[in-house]
């Protein structure tokens, strides 16, 4: 009987650890939203991916500052057709997660225009469980042959 219980347990510790989602897996879920919200233009994961407070820092071509707020970031990729590839290719570099906060670095690169774009991105885990983007930082420069 012990053995039953036990064995029990253990399968179901090992089963619903199988179906959890670690925070990285979270992270990566909401940085991969925003990826694919931008490159294909789909405005609601975008907006998924951000918190609605969250401040955006980006950099023009002039190296000057904007600070923007999601809903005016969003409204760069209202022009493009919903489900067309952008040209954007993005990748996560790296991921530090310290308790309810993560910094994700990731690389935009978009070839057609010669840029090659560095986000930094400040998540943070919701009371809900979701990991949000509350800020992002960007710069660019031309892609290095």
């Amino acid at each position: 009987m012990k053995t039953t219980v036990l064995l029990t347990f253990f399968c179901f510790f090992i089963g619903s650890s199988a179906f959890s989602q670690s925070d990285g897996d979270l992270i990566r879920h909401t940085i991969q939203n925003y990826f694919n919200g931008t490159a294909y233009s789909y405005l609601d994961q975008i907006e998924s991916a951000f918190y609605s407070e969250a401040t955006l820092y980006l950099e023009n071509t002039k190296g000057e500052m904007l600070k923007l707020s999601p809903a005016e970031y969003i409204a760069f990729f209202k022009k493009n057709k919903p489900g067309t590839f952008g040209g954007r290719y993005s990748k996560i570099l790296s991921i530090e997660q310290e308790g309810n906060l993560a910094q994700v670095s990731a690389e935009i690169l978009v070839p057609s225009r010669n840029r090659r774009y560095l986000d930094v991105f400040i998540t943070r885990r919701m009371d809900d469980g979701r990991w949000l983007i509350v800020s992002k930082a960007a710069n660019s420069a031309p892609i290095k042959e």
